[in-house]
């Protein structure tokens, strides 16, 4: 019997917590709150075990969104990028001013493309917005971060554009500063940040560069770095996430391609430097979203990956780790990243809380399209305009608002499940007690707490009278 309410409690408790506090941060601050129940929980939690039911709750409580195999990872390598930001003027500090640039670039890409838009993430890229980026490198990189966050870019093109050489007839490329001698890796950074931004350039001549300074050797066809005739995997990596996107422009780039794929499948192994596997995946992943090669060297990096989220070479390195788990998770594609206009202020708020991010940060497609539940009900929300691109969203609880348009969400092939009851829409008119509309505990929750209890009572049995003496005589 004792059992048998004990698991009535949880239920409770779950519904609570999940319709309160879901998605705000910090397991401690929903529990607080919550006297009595945090008291039933501890009762519980000694009959079936705190590890438990502490897992079963954080399901719970963040249960709201999609997650692939590298969500996870990805997630614990964010977390540890933001504790790694200098909190005095939201940088990435490194040795040098250039590689602070530049690691700082790395690492706001990463939480934009994690969609980890929070107070860490503003700082870095008010940070970037206001530091020169010392060379070509770090303005073709403050480049694509700016433009993924659609600011204002036309200040580093025409720089860009201004720093064009002319290597040989019918070739163009970028070094690392104005005047200094092309090179691959700066031309290809140069080159995907400039289409990233819808830039007009001289393109095909950039690409002739890249084909001329291919090596020739068989087996070994990628791109050196300065005059050594030796393939750089990392060099080759970047130029290959530079030419990809232009293939369908360009078939003469196919054989080029193909060639430098194979020069990176023998060169990058499972015990290649991390920094090199994670720029090799997202090579892959630009050829093909789905490629196995690509998913061999993530699983190699997520064995690497330390226990308090990063990796032992540091931020720069733990910044593209981040942003290759995204791109095989397809959080980083352009389309993702298009801002949403939530005009309901009181459904913006409870969105983001649902992702654990600020009540009024900008959304954007992709991170509308985590929710799979959603919990609106009493807010007053009078608009659901964005909810349209929810695509993943299963369930709605919009009980008691102001709703009169469904619209937004009358597409919305996943949800299964909706209530709202209390609304001056057609059909929405009943009203509910304000309170109501909690969402129950899931089944699958409901089933794991089910065979916990028969194997609890299983072994209690088992135990023998002798063992239940002295368990009553130890609680007394």
């Amino acid at each position: 019997m004792h059992r048998m309410q004990s698991l009535v409690r949880i239920q409770s408790f779950s519904r609570v917590l999940h319709q309160r506090y879901r998605g705000r941060p910090g397991l401690r601050a929903a529990v607080r709150p919550c006297a009595q129940s945090n008291r039933e929980l501890a009762s519980v939690a000694r009959i079936f075990g705190s590890q438990i039911i502490a897992a079963i709750l954080g399901l719970l409580l963040h249960g709201s969104v999609v997650a692939g195999i590298y969500a996870t990872p990805n997630q614990r390598a964010v977390l540890w990028l933001e504790s790694q930001q200098d909190q005095s003027d939201g940088s990435w500090r490194d040795s040098s001013e250039a590689r602070t640039f530049i690691q700082t670039a790395e690492a706001v890409l990463a939480l934009h493309q994690a969609n980890r838009r929070g107070a860490p993430y503003y700082a870095g890229l008010t940070w970037i917005e206001n530091h020169d980026p010392k060379n070509i490198d770090g303005r073709a990189r403050r480049l694509v971060v700016l433009r993924a966050t659609q600011s204002n870019v036309q200040q580093d093109v025409t720089v860009l554009a201004d720093a064009i050489s002319t290597p040989s007839s019918g070739q163009s490329g970028w070094g690392l500063a104005k005047r200094y001698r092309a090179s691959p890796l700066d031309t290809a950074l140069v080159v995907d940040a400039l289409r990233n931004a819808g830039a007009s350039f001289p393109s095909g001549e950039a690409i002739n560069f890249l084909k001329a300074t291919q090596l020739s050797t068989l087996g070994d066809q990628g791109w050196a770095v300065g005059a050594s005739s030796t393939i750089d995997p990392y060099a080759t990596a970047r130029v290959v996430q530079a030419l990809a996107p232009l293939r369908s422009a360009d078939t003469s780039l196919a054989p080029i391609l193909s060639n430098a794929v194979n020069a990176l499948r023998a060169r990058v192994t499972v015990s290649s430097a991390p920094h090199i596997r994670a720029v090799t995946a997202l090579a892959y992943m630009r050829i093909d979203p789905s490629s196995a090669d690509a998913r061999v060297l993530l699983n190699s990096l997520v064995a690497l990956q330390r226990g308090d989220g990063g990796f032992d070479s540091g931020v720069f390195v733990t910044g593209l780790v981040s942003q290759a788990f995204s791109a095989a998770e397809g959080a980083d594609s352009l389309n993702d990243r298009l801002r949403v206009d939530v005009t309901d202020a009181a459904l913006r708020t409870a969105i983001n809380e649902s992702l654990g991010r600020g009540s009024m940060d900008q959304l954007n497609r992709g991170e509308l399209g985590r929710l799979t539940t959603l919990d609106i009900s009493n807010r007053s929300v009078a608009s659901l305009n964005g909810l349209q691109f929810a695509i993943n969203l299963t369930s709605l609880n919009a009980v008691n608002n102001q709703i009169s348009d469904l619209a937004p969400i009358a597409n919305l092939s996943n949800l299964t499940t909706r209530d709202l009851s209390g609304n001056p829409c057609p059909g929405c008119t009943t009203q509910v007690a304000a309170g109501d509309g909690d969402v129950p505990i899931p089944l699958w929750a409901l089933g794991l707490l089910g065979v916990m209890f028969a194997g609890a009572a299983n072994r209690r049995r088992n135990a023998g009278p002798g063992h239940r003496a002295k368990e009553g005589s130890g609680s007394q």
